[in-house]
C-alpha cells in the first residue's frame, strides 16, 4: 500500500498513553479508551479547525427500551474530513436509564452526548485515529514505553520552540497587558524547560524583564 494511502493513518495512527483510560464492562471486558479531547485535537491538528477540515452532520438518536426499565440511546453520525461530502459513518451508544443493584432506577442526563462522542469517535478509527489502541498494541509495555517517550520527546522540542515564540511575543507586546497575556500563555512551557533548558530559560526571562521595564517607564510621570 502506498504512502498516499496511509497518509492520514500514519499522522494519527499512535496514541499517547497520556491521553488513554482504562475501563471495565459488564462480563469482566476490558480495555483501553482514547480521551475524546485527544481526538478532537488530533483531528484539528491534522485537517484543521472543525467545520472547516472535518466535522459531523446532526447527529440521530433513538431510543431502546430494555427489561427492568433500563432504556439504551443509540447514536447514528455521518462524519466527513478534509471536504464536506467525503463522508464515512460511526455508532455509538450508552445507558439513558440504568438498574443499579439496589433496584433503584439511575437517570443519565449525560447519556446523549457520551452516544454522539462515542459514535464519533468510532466513525474516526476507520481514518486512523488511535490504531495502536484499536490494534492491542496497548496491551504491549514496551510499545507502551516507546510511543510515551516519542510523545514526551515531541512535547519537548515543541516547548523549546516555544521559548523562541514568546520571545517574539514578548517584542511585539505594546503595552503591560499585552506583555502580561505573553506570560501567561508561555509559562508553562517556560517551568517546563527551567531545568533542562537553564539558559535559554534565563535568557529570554531576561528579556521579558528589560520590556517590562521599558514598558513601565513609559507609564511613569515624567
Amino acid at each position: 500500500m502506498s504512502d498516499k494511502n496511509t497518509r492520514f493513518w500514519d499522522a494519527l495512527g499512535k496514541t499517547d498513553p497520556k491521553h488513554t483510560k482504562g475501563f471495565s464492562r459488564a462480563g469482566g471486558f476490558k480495555g483501553t479508551a482514547l480521551k475524546p479531547i485527544w481526538i478532537v485535537k488530533r483531528l484539528t491538528e491534522t485537517f484543521g479547525p472543525v467545520g472547516e477540515g472535518w466535522g459531523t452532520e446532526e447527529p440521530q438518536f433513538t431510543l431502546v427500551h430494555g427489561q427492568d426499565g433500563e432504556v439504551m440511546v443509540y447514536c447514528h453520525v455521518r462524519c466527513w474530513h478534509t471536504k464536506p461530502g467525503q463522508f464515512f459513518y460511526g455508532v455509538g451508544g450508552d445507558k439513558v436509564v440504568t438498574k443499579r443493584s439496589s433496584g433503584q432506577l439511575f437517570h443519565d442526563d449525560e447519556a446523549f452526548k457520551k452516544a454522539f462522542t462515542d459514535a464519533v469517535n468510532n466513525a474516526f478509527k476507520y481514518v486512523g485515529v488511535g490504531a495502536d489502541v484499536h490494534m492491542g498494541q496497548f496491551e504491549d509495555s514496551k510499545y507502551l514505553d516507546q510511543v510515551g517517550a516519542e510523545f514526551a520527546a515531541e512535547a519537548k522540542v515543541d516547548k523549546v520552540a516555544e521559548l523562541d515564540e514568546f520571545r517574539t511575543a514578548i517584542d511585539a507586546a505594546t503595552n503591560l497587558e499585552q506583555l502580561d497575556l505573553a506570560l501567561a500563555k508561555h509559562r508553562p512551557a517556560v517551568d517546563a524547560l527551567a531545568k533542562t533548558h537553564a539558559a535559554q530559560v534565563a535568557a529570554v526571562r531576561q528579556h521579558y524583564s528589560a520590556k517590562k521595564g521599558e514598558l513601565t517607564k513609559v507609564l511613569e510621570p515624567a
